[in-house]
């Protein structure tokens, strides 16, 4: 039969081996992608060996098999109180008993940093914070890329804060008086400093100008508890005024506006007005604090317990007038209130509830049953202190 064309036998066998060595290369490709593939496993493997080993996985089972899950993330030492693990504006902060770790949205370190801490506590504003040791003489600051400084003041610190320019201040013993009051700028210049006679300083609160400060002090007179709140101006050697609770503990002063600052104490809370000298209370009658939430530019929100037992909490907003502009009953045991402009997060033993100011529920969510505090950075997000682990949670439904 006619072709169009002959091949002879050199050229098919050509031909051949030509295929065979395509064939060969692709085997030897295939081959290398999977040993590459085979390699990343197990890289990852070892890199996430906590989260893929029997506690780790038991964990995962635990707190990460719904689809709010955002992260987890392993605490740096042994145990974290509640009140040293704070927010940023680019993420969280804490200290625990070895170490300050700053951690983004995603809970990837930024920086972890050891300290020698007998009593670590810490305060923070936008992206800067202020470690110290409590009845220790040691401070250090840092902002969003590290330690920047640290120093010494006294022997026995009580308290200290900064505000969002970095401004910080410092509370400890001085001899001569009962405490010292002192303020350093973000480059740790030497700004401002009173002394108290007859009252021991034991909390502060810095202005987000750096230009005021109030501050919490206590002392027996004539055999009762007395707590006195001075309100301090930089450019003064006096304080601008002085306001007096008989009775009461105070607890934690904190400014809530530019001219307005929060006084919260065992059995009240009052609402200042730094520039009029005024204040407004709202008392708690016979019911306990179990918890509340005071920061820059929110509402002020209360649990108040009606049992002994903690339980049965009535929630109460007060705004930064000191007016009470919400209140609902609950039959929980609140531990832990974060807030978040309209949005109120509440935390009972291993779910989180989210409301407004007048009771209106939006759902809750299981956080896990270590849960210590909670973070509202944004409306329907949560961060929370487990016992060994930091860890994210969408509020969405």
């Amino acid at each position: 039969m006619p072709k169009d064309y002959d091949l002879d036998d050199g050229d098919e066998r050509r031909r051949r081996r030509r295929r065979k060595k395509k064939a060969s290369r692709l085997k030897l490709i295939l081959g290398c992608v999977f040993v590459l593939a085979v390699c990343c496993t197990v890289l990852f493997a070892v890199m996430k060996w906590d989260k893929i080993s029997p506690v780790g996985f038991a964990e995962w089972i635990n707190f990460s098999d719904s689809k709010n899950s955002a992260f987890s993330s392993k605490i740096s030492g042994i145990s974290v109180l509640e009140k040293n693990f704070n927010a940023l504006d680019n993420g969280i902060i804490y200290v625990s008993d070895t170490s300050v770790v700053c951690l983004n949205h995603d809970g990837e370190s930024i920086y972890s940093e050891q300290h020698n801490f007998t009593n670590p506590l810490i305060k923070s504003s936008g992206v800067y914070s202020i470690a110290f040791n409590e009845g220790g003489a040691n401070f250090r600051v840092f902002s969003d890329k590290g330690e920047i400084q640290r120093g010494v003041q006294g022997t026995s610190i009580t308290d200290c804060d900064i505000n969002s320019s970095g401004i910080y201040c410092v509370i400890s013993d001085q001899t001569g008086y009962l405490s010292n009051f002192s303020v350093y700028g973000n480059d740790n210049e030497f700004i401002y400093s009173y002394f108290f006679n007859d009252f021991y300083a034991v909390t502060v609160s810095m202005s987000s100008d750096g230009k005021k400060a109030v501050v919490g002090a206590v002392n027996s007179v004539d055999g009762r508890l007395v707590s006195k709140v001075y309100i301090l101006d930089f450019s003064s050697t006096s304080p601008l005024n002085v306001f007096t609770y008989s009775d009461r503990m105070v607890y934690e002063v904190k400014f809530i506006e530019d001219e307005k600052c929060a006084v919260i104490t065992d059995s009240l809370v009052s609402v200042i007005d730094c520039s009029k000298g005024s204040e407004v209370p709202y008392t708690f009658d016979d019911k306990v604090l179990t918890a509340y939430d005071v920061s820059f530019g929110n509402n002020i929100v209360l649990s108040l317990s009606r049992s002994d037992d903690g339980r049965d909490c009535n929630i109460v907003t007060i705004d930064t007038k000191g007016n009470e502009i919400g209140s609902f009953e609950t039959d929980l045991k609140i531990t832990s209130i974060d807030v978040k402009k309209e949005k109120i997060a509440l935390l009972s033993t291993d779910l989180v509830y989210l409301y407004n100011s007048y009771g209106d529920s939006f759902g809750s969510w299981e956080v896990g049953n270590d849960a210590k505090s909670i973070i509202l950075p944004q409306e329907k997000t949560v961060f929370i202190l487990g016992v060994s682990e930091i860890r994210k949670i969408s509020l969405k439904k």
